[in-house]
Order: C-alpha cells, then sequence, then structure tokens
C-alpha cells in the first residue's frame, strides 16, 4: 500500500515542500541573529510558511490519494473499515516522511548557528512569538520539540479527513470540500475579525498544524483538542458502520431556455472578466487614496460616482465602468437570443412571454451575482484593517447599485424590442450618463451615486428610501410593458 501511495502521490510533491521550507529557512537567518533553537522555533511558528507554502503542498498531496480504489483491491482487504485504516496507515508513513524531510531542511538552513538552549530573545519581527512561547516552555528545545511534534499529529488529522472526504463524497465535490476548510486558514491571518466571536470559537486546518494558534487564548487549546477529538470519532464510527452510506444531495435538472441562458451567460470567461474589472476598480481606489480611514470612507470611493450640475472627468469614468460593464455580456446575450427566433423554438415555446422571462430571469441573476461580488469589495478591505462595517450603508449602497444596472439593462433590452437591436439601446444608456452636467438630481440613470443621495457625507438631496422607490417603480413599469407590448414587438423583427 504504501508503494503504491507513494507512486501516485509522485516525488515532485516531497521535493517542491523540502525545497520551500529549505528557502524559507534561509529567510527567517536573514538580519536575525538567532541560536539554532530559536531559529528553527522561528520557522515552525511562520504562519506565511504554513498557510501559503505547506498546506496548498499537503492538501495536493492528500487530493492524490484519497478516491477509494477500485474493488478487486477492498476485497482483499475483507472489510472496509481495515481497507480505510492501511490506507490511512499508509498516507501517514508518507507523512512521516514528508516531515522528516521538512525538519531536515529547516535544520540545515541554521547550519552553522551556535546552538544554545536558553532563552534569549533579542528584538526582532518574532520576539512576541517567543515571549508567548517562553511563558509556557522552560527551554526553547522543549517548544521546539512540541511544535514539529504538533505539525505532525496535523498532517495525521488532515490526512484522514481527506480520505474520508474522498471516499463518502465524489472527487470533485470532495476537492472543493478541502478548499473550503482551506480559505478558513487564510482568512485566519488576514482578516482580524477572525479573532473576534463568533470566529474565534471556530476550529480550522490551521489550528492542527500551528501549534502558536492554539496558545492565544487560555481556552483555545481545549477548544480545539474537543472539537477535533470530535471529528475524529465521528469519521471512525461513519467509516466503521456507515462506509456504504453515500450523501443524496439535489440534482437540478432544469430544461428549457432559461438554463441555456444561463449556461451562455455565466460562462467562465465572462464570470471571471467581471470579477477583474471589479477587483481592479478596488485596486484603483485603493491606489487613489491609500488605505481606508474607516468603512464608510471605503464605501464612498467605491460608490461615490458622480453628482448633478457639474462635470469631473474620473469620478464620471469610473461611474460609466462600473455600470455599464455589467451590461455588456447582457447585451451580446440578448441580442443573440432576439436572434434565434427559430420555427423550432417558437414551436416549443408555450407562450411568447417564456423567451422575454427566461431572458429577464438570466439577467437579473448576473446583476445580483456582480451585486455580491460589489458586496465583496466593499467589505473585505475594511475586515482587513480590523474597522467595523456599516452594514446598513453598504446594503443601501450595493442595493441602490443592483437597481440602477436593473434599471439600465431593462432600457437597453426595451430598445432591442423596438429596434431589434441591443447597440441602440446600449449608446443610450451610456449618452444618459452624460445628463449629470444638468442640474436635475432625480435622473434614474446613474441614481446609485451616493453623491446625489441625501446623507450626512454628501451635500446630495435625495434620500436613499425615494430613490429606490423611483428606480423600483421604473423598473416594474418596463417590466410590465415588456412583457406585454415587448414580447410582441421582438416577435415582430
Amino acid at each position: 500500500m504504501i508503494r503504491r501511495l507513494l507512486q501516485e502521490v509522485g516525488k515532485g510533491k516531497f521535493l517542491l515542500l523540502w525545497g520551500l521550507s529549505l528557502l524559507f529557512g534561509l529567510s527567517e537567518r536573514t538580519g536575525q541573529n538567532l541560536f539554532l533553537p530559536l531559529h528553527v522555533l522561528a520557522v515552525l511558528n511562520d504562519q506565511y510558511y504554513f498557510i501559503f507554502a505547506v498546506l496548498p503542498i499537503f492538501l495536493f498531496f492528500c487530493a492524490s490519494v484519497m478516491e477509494d480504489d477500485v474493488p478487486m483491491v477492498l476485497l482483499r482487504y475483507r472489510t472496509y473499515g481495515r481497507y480505510f485504516y492501511v490506507k490511512w496507515r499508509g498516507l501517514a508513513v508518507l507523512s512521516v516522511l514528508l516531515w522528516m524531510g521538512q525538519m531536515l531542511a529547516i535544520m540545515i538552513s541554521g547550519f552553522g548557528l551556535s546552538i544554545n538552549g536558553s532563552w534569549y530573545i533579542s528584538e526582532g519581527p518574532k520576539a512576541d512569538i517567543f515571549h508567548l512561547l517562553q511563558g509556557i516552555f522552560l527551554y526553547p528545545v522543549e517548544a521546539v520539540f512540541c511544535s514539529a511534534g504538533y505539525l505532525l499529529l496535523g498532517y495525521w488529522v488532515i490526512g484522514l479527513t481527506a480520505l474520508w472526504l474522498g471516499h463518502f463524497c465524489q472527487r470533485s465535490l470532495a476537492a472543493k470540500l478541502l478548499m473550503g476548510l482551506y480559505l478558513p486558514a487564510v482568512a485566519w491571518i488576514k482578516l482580524p475579525a477572525m479573532s473576534r466571536p463568533p470566529f474565534v470559537f471556530f476550529t480550522g486546518i490551521n489550528h492542527w498544524i500551528l501549534l502558536l494558534h492554539n496558545l492565544t487564548e487560555p481556552w483555545r487549546t481545549m477548544v480545539t483538542a474537543g472539537t477535533t477529538l470530535a471529528l475524529i470519532i465521528g469519521m471512525v464510527w461513519s467509516v466503521r458502520w456507515k462506509w456504504r452510506w453515500q450523501p443524496n444531495l439535489p440534482k437540478y435538472r432544469q430544461t428549457g431556455l432559461a438554463r441555456y441562458y444561463r449556461r451562455l451567460l455565466f460562462s467562465k470567461q465572462n464570470v471571471l472578466a467581471l470579477a477583474t474589472v471589479i477587483f481592479l476598480l478596488a485596486i484603483w481606489s485603493w491606489l487613489r487614496g491609500g488605505p481606508p480611514a474607516d468603512a464608510t470612507d471605503w464605501l464612498f470611493r467605491l460608490f461615490a460616482g458622480h453628482g448633478t450640475g457639474y462635470f469631473y472627468p474620473m469620478g464620471f469614468l469610473f461611474l460609466l465602468v462600473i455600470d455599464t460593464l455589467p451590461l455588456w455580456p447582457l447585451c451580446v446575450l440578448s441580442e443573440q437570443a432576439a436572434g434565434e427566433k427559430t420555427a423550432f423554438l417558437t414551436i416549443r415555446l408555450t407562450w411568447r412571454r417564456e423567451l422575454v422571462g427566461s431572458i429577464l430571469n438570466t439577467a437579473f441573476l448576473w446583476i445580483l451575482f456582480c451585486g455580491c461580488l460589489l458586496t465583496f469589495a466593499a467589505v473585505i478591505p475594511p475586515l482587513m484593517q480590523d474597522q467595523p462595517v456599516d452594514v446598513w450603508l453598504t446594503l443601501t449602497a450595493v442595493g441602490l447599485k443592483i437597481l440602477d444596472i436593473c434599471l439600465q439593462f431593462l432600457l437597453i433590452f426595451a430598445a432591442l424590442c423596438l429596434t431589434g437591436h441591443t447597440t441602440i439601446g446600449f449608446i443610450a444608456v451610456v449618452l444618459m450618463h452624460f445628463l449629470c452636467v444638468l442640474p436635475v438630481s432625480w435622473l434614474p440613470v446613474g441614481l446609485s451615486s451616493m453623491l446625489r443621495l441625501a446623507l450626512p457625507q454628501t451635500g446630495g438631496i435625495i434620500p436613499p428610501w425615494t430613490a429606490i422607490g423611483l428606480l423600483l417603480g421604473l423598473a416594474f413599469g418596463l417590466i410590465i410593458w415588456l412583457h406585454i407590448q415587448g414580447t410582441k414587438l421582438l416577435f415582430n423583427h
């Protein structure tokens, strides 16, 4: 079993982890005068090394062998529990080999350092960690052995979890769940909010490999031990008694035009392009003003938009990009759908309104997805700065932006019904943004700009609820017109 698992894993992952361990170890020596035990201890408590180098490689390491073998192999072990135990034991042996090479690489990176068994702590980036460990361990060597041994135990628990997921879930789902376990570990070191309730009570895989993350609070070790023990007992019990069970996930086999249009619109290229645009806009907002003073300051950078009665080129360009770029894939889809009015499609439609309804439903899902991305862009930077998020203001800004984009799409779709082309509607929407130079604050296009709202931080005159009501009223009016008259006009082209 061990030899076969080694063939499936390959030697590349071993060499990659050992090489990265050596590089990280050498980087810890740069500009620091440490003794060998403290040097090894610094590497073993480098959370960036473990989260961004060790964990991804080890998860790929486990994912290579987490699938069950063919039934002919399982028959050799008589029971599935015995097969699972032998496979996990083989993976544990490979983890020991990986761990030994990792420790050796770290020791080699400290070659030439003096061996001193006392706590000699100088000022540096690791001083706080050393002071914390000094209050728990009498000598640095004890902390080194405990950190290294805890890392090995973490490897075994992660390997057990990966094999368990590989048996009870399909490979694609198991890989997604492993990725889902990894993301909270990244958030734990990047988002200060993870150190506050309720997230502070969660146990992630970072708590399984980093002893330091269990020493921050007096109760943290007991929480990790209790959660891990309960998880192991549950996995062992399910492998022993419920190994035939498979989760019955609901399978949605939707048919019809809506599913076809969603497949076209939510392609990888469109999703990646939209996410990239929003990410670049957030990066540009950050670089333009530096780190935000608070969450409100960041919201105004993203959603300030453009006021009325003047013209500011940069603000107008930012508003135009964030409003119109999500509409471009919708224009392409709508014109393609309108051009597919073949006899075969017409016969399959029970009502002609199904075509309009399918396009609108797909478009609204796309705009809602855009709103989710904007919410992430509005919330994550303040959380990274450990700043409280104004939930009401965030929901107001994102909600208005969703309604604004929906209204603009409905205008484009109405132009498609009237003329048979979306280009005219798209150009009309872009030109309507230029009406911001007029001193008319209630212009519907671009009304999501926070500079037009009556907020304490702005000089706008429109209350947020009035803006929401205006956008909703216009949107519902256009939807009703599209279902009554737009369908007839669309089939006349």
